[in-house]
């Protein structure tokens, strides 16, 4: 990639960390800080301005915890992948503060992720669809999880870097990728089955390049490991959701009860309030994505557009699996890892400037309300 390309991206990421932290900066002016989730007190220790510390509401509280003190001691943090919260204290080593070390971490591979999204849609769009699926992607309405202390730009770095490498038929890196992925989410199981088709699609008769993209499932394989090790069940990790409250269930449900709920939700729920607010969020984003889904699958079928079905593949089972534990809560932040989605709407809306225009605008105004939300401690995904 040439450097004028990588200035291009720096220059985007540094205008996108500026306007959130603006944003953040600004928040207490439009709404108190009321935490809706345990331990947020526990920041005071780290010695970080009120501003920052914010970078870390929800999950960070979590990933703090298993950083500094492993998954063993303490309730419904093994329901969070170890990757992330090993980066975390490896980095630690340097910065000698946990939740520095995590935005850090956080930040670097926020850029990354910026340019290896870039590089991947580039591969098959050329320069401008991917620099404006970058921008799509960089100002969609959860964008600022990926410089939260949360481990979205760590996966998403993964993700697209186990494409790319299968793509230039680096098989055994591709695997190692997707195996890191895997011991980050539980979506990034997905990376394997994707990497299998992509092989298929552009290596059909090599059996080792299949054995090495199958490394991908080790990471998962690895903490099923652990958990079995350490509290007898292998799928410990979701036995928890019961757990976690939000009407999370273990007993798996059909989408289309899901979708039900929701109805119902919505029709009886009172007040209008934010938490209203993030039940319509979480419904509606849900349902425009699958719709933006299936149109992909549907126009690439009819060969209206060209999308690679590796990509499909992955952007679906990272979309369904979250669902089947009966609600669409934080679909609104799993749904950035559907990144088919930002390449069909850079495809569509490059037509379109004035649509274009309106749409980054919508997608800015969102951005804006769900950061404020966020960075105060009203839930939001």
């Amino acid at each position: 990639m040439k450097s004028k390309e990588i200035i291009k991206i720096l220059y985007l990421f540094l205008i996108w960390l500026v306007f959130l932290s603006t944003v953040v900066i600004l928040a207490d002016r439009f709404l108190p800080y009321r935490p809706s989730f345990p331990y947020s007190s526990e920041f005071y220790k780290y010695g970080l301005s009120h501003s920052i510390s914010k970078l870390a509401n929800f999950d960070g509280v979590h990933y703090l915890t298993i950083s500094q003190r492993g998954y063993v001691g303490t309730g419904l943090i093994q329901a969070f992948f170890p990757l992330y919260p090993l980066a975390m204290n490896f980095a630690n080593h340097l910065f000698h503060n946990y939740m520095v070390s995590g935005l850090m971490v956080s930040h670097f591979f926020a850029f990354l992720s910026f340019y290896a999204f870039y590089y991947l849609v580039k591969m098959d769009y050329g320069k401008k669809i991917a620099f404006s699926s970058l921008i799509i992607f960089a100002f969609f309405v959860t964008s600022f999880y990926l410089r939260s202390l949360y481990g979205e730009s760590l996966f998403l770095t993964l993700i697209f870097g186990s494409l790319i490498a299968a793509k230039k038929k680096y098989y055994l890196l591709a695997g190692v990728l997707g195996a890191l992925a895997s011991a980050t989410r539980i979506v990034g199981i997905f990376i394997w089955p994707s990497l299998l088709l992509l092989t298929f699609l552009k290596d059909r008769k090599n059996i080792r390049a299949y054995l090495a993209v199958s490394l991908s499932g080790l990471g998962l394989f690895a903490y099923m490991t652990y958990l079995n090790w350490q509290f007898g069940d292998p799928l410990f990790f979701f036995h928890l959701q019961d757990d976690f409250g939000a009407s999370r269930q273990t007993q798996l449900i059909a989408y289309p009860q899901v979708v039900y709920r929701y109805f119902r939700i919505l029709a009886t729920v009172r007040p209008f309030d934010l938490k209203y607010y993030a039940y319509l969020q979480e419904f509606l984003l849900s349902l425009l994505a699958l719709g933006g889904l299936a149109i992909i699958a549907w126009q690439t079928w009819k060969e209206k557009i060209k999308m690679n079905w590796a990509y499909l593949l992955f952007a679906v089972g990272a979309y369904f699996l979250p669902t089947l534990t009966g609600n669409f809560s934080s679909m609104p932040r799993y749904i950035m890892v559907c990144f088919p989605l930002f390449i069909y709407l850079a495809l569509i809306l490059d037509k379109k400037p004035l649509l274009k225009f309106f749409y980054l605008t919508i997608s800015l105004i969102f951005l804006i309300i769900n950061l404020l939300l966020f960075s105060q401690g009203y839930w939001v995904a």
